[in-house]
Protein backbone atom coordinates (compact mmCIF):
# COMPACT_ATOMS: atom_id res chain seq x y z
CA UNK A 1 0.00 0.00 0.00
CA UNK A 2 1.30 3.57 -0.77
CA UNK A 3 1.88 5.96 2.19
CA UNK A 4 0.59 9.40 2.16
CA UNK A 5 2.50 11.84 4.59
CA UNK A 6 1.34 14.88 5.26
CA UNK A 7 3.18 17.06 7.70
CA UNK A 8 0.31 18.75 9.73
CA UNK A 9 3.02 22.03 11.03
CA UNK A 10 3.93 23.26 7.29
CA UNK A 11 0.09 22.61 6.41
CA UNK A 12 -1.18 26.10 6.24
CA UNK A 13 -5.08 24.08 4.88
CA UNK A 14 -5.56 25.76 1.51
CA UNK A 15 -7.27 22.20 -0.04
CA UNK A 16 -5.03 22.26 -2.63
CA UNK A 17 -4.22 18.97 -2.20
CA UNK A 18 -8.22 17.50 -1.70
CA UNK A 19 -8.59 19.35 -4.77
CA UNK A 20 -5.69 17.96 -6.50
CA UNK A 21 -7.09 14.29 -5.78
CA UNK A 22 -9.01 13.16 -8.63
CA UNK A 23 -9.42 9.57 -7.04
CA UNK A 24 -11.19 11.17 -3.56
CA UNK A 25 -8.08 9.12 -1.33
CA UNK A 26 -7.63 12.50 0.14
CA UNK A 27 -10.84 13.72 2.49
CA UNK A 28 -11.14 17.40 4.37
CA UNK A 29 -11.58 17.39 8.03
CA UNK A 30 -13.57 20.58 8.37
CA UNK A 31 -12.72 21.11 12.39
CA UNK A 32 -8.86 20.58 11.91
CA UNK A 33 -9.55 22.53 8.36
CA UNK A 34 -6.60 19.22 7.28
CA UNK A 35 -6.21 16.70 4.78
CA UNK A 36 -7.38 13.13 5.64
CA UNK A 37 -6.00 10.55 4.02
CA UNK A 38 -8.70 8.36 3.47
CA UNK A 39 -7.86 5.83 1.06
CA UNK A 40 -4.49 5.35 0.42
CA UNK A 41 -5.04 1.68 -0.93
CA UNK A 42 -6.52 3.63 -3.72
CA UNK A 43 -3.89 6.07 -4.55
CA UNK A 44 -2.60 5.54 -7.93
CA UNK A 45 0.68 7.94 -7.52
CA UNK A 46 -0.02 10.62 -10.11
CA UNK A 47 1.94 12.83 -7.30
CA UNK A 48 -0.74 15.55 -8.22
CA UNK A 49 -1.78 16.46 -4.32
CA UNK A 50 2.48 16.53 -3.82
CA UNK A 51 3.18 18.45 -6.59
CA UNK A 52 0.31 21.32 -6.69
CA UNK A 53 1.11 21.60 -2.77
CA UNK A 54 2.16 25.34 -2.33
CA UNK A 55 4.21 24.50 0.96
CA UNK A 56 5.21 21.38 0.24
CA UNK A 57 3.90 19.69 3.50
CA UNK A 58 2.66 16.64 1.31
CA UNK A 59 4.86 13.17 0.24
CA UNK A 60 3.60 10.52 -1.72
CA UNK A 61 5.69 6.87 -1.13
CA UNK A 62 4.95 4.74 -3.63
CA UNK A 63 5.09 1.01 -3.45
CA UNK A 64 5.49 0.12 -6.53
CA UNK A 65 5.92 -3.76 -5.55
CA UNK A 66 2.26 -4.18 -5.27
CA UNK A 67 2.22 -3.82 -9.06
CA UNK A 68 4.65 -6.42 -10.42
CA UNK A 69 3.60 -9.62 -11.78
CA UNK A 70 4.92 -12.80 -10.36
CA UNK A 71 7.91 -13.94 -12.76
CA UNK A 72 7.30 -17.49 -11.59
CA UNK A 73 3.78 -17.23 -13.39
CA UNK A 74 5.73 -15.91 -16.52
CA UNK A 75 5.75 -18.71 -19.94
Amino acid sequence: MNTIIVNAELCTGCKTCFKACFIDVIKWDDKKKRPVIAYPEECVQCMYCEINCPEHCIKVHPKYESYLFPRENLV
